[in-house]
């Protein structure tokens, strides 16, 4: 089979498998360098570079110049971003200034967007709906919201990855929020490691239809969101 995987960190170790496109988030500057330098390594390998909401208090001044500068230098998307309201301490001014700024690099360099959300689906939709969707495309990872959020990403043509923390036996609502993304916008990931052939089989069964066919149809997803990174 051919096998997307949508979404995962370093350290990103391969599958052995040539068939398999990867792609890797970089979440705070102490990444960047190494999921540049896994790329140019290994022709499987999307990368993407952010700043992701839970380091955004400690992120070093300076840190959106260098962004900048290395996405205008590499052929990579951004992200992982986003909002993430599930601690108290959290800084939601701090974490929506971060997530404006990377979406607007996004718009201006033509870049797909990896976004992560956590008790933020209201947030999220106002701030996507003020900047904008990037016309390269947008995928929510590990995605944990609603039907009702679902209805209103997918008007905005955004693509939904669902991992295997999200598919496990206890997860039912997320079950039912799985079976109700369009095929169109479906996508499957490791996250931080794992069996991908497993979590689309998971998958399948829980769509009710073969995991070959899944596997064929999130591989042509995950090359329609990602076209703007492909060689």
């Amino acid at each position: 089979m051919l096998l997307f995987d949508a979404h995962r960190h370093l350290p990103d170790t391969g599958t052995g498998s040539p068939v398999q496109i990867r792609v890797v988030c970089g979440t705070r500057e102490a990444d960047w360098d190494a999921v540049l330098a896994q790329a140019a390594t290994d022709p499987h390998v999307i990368p993407m570079l952010g700043l992701h909401p839970w380091f955004v208090a400690t992120a070093a001044p300076g840190w959106e110049a260098r962004l900048d500068a290395l996405l205008r230098a590499h052929r990579t998307g951004v992200g992982e971003c986003g909002l993430d309201f599930a601690r108290e301490a959290a800084d939601r001014p701090a974490q929506e200034q971060a997530f404006r700024l990377q979406l607007r690099l996004a718009h201006a360099l033509h870049r797909p967007v990896a976004i992560h959300a956590v008790r933020a689906w209201g947030r999220l939709l106002d701030l996507l709906r003020e900047e904008g969707v990037p016309p390269a495309g947008a995928l929510v990872h590990a995605f944990s919201g609603s039907p009702e959020t679902v209805s209103a990403l997918q008007a905005m043509g955004i693509f939904l990855s669902f991992s295997a923390e999200g598919l496990a036996p206890a997860r039912t609502k997320i079950h039912e929020v799985l079976r109700a993304v369009p095929s169109s916008h479906l996508l499957l990931e490791t996250d931080d490691g794992g069996d991908l052939e497993r979590v689309i089989a998971t998958a399948a069964v829980l769509r009710g239809v073969a995991a070959e066919d899944l596997a064929a149809r999130t591989w042509k997803n995950g090359l329609r969101c990602f076209k703007e990174l492909m060689a």
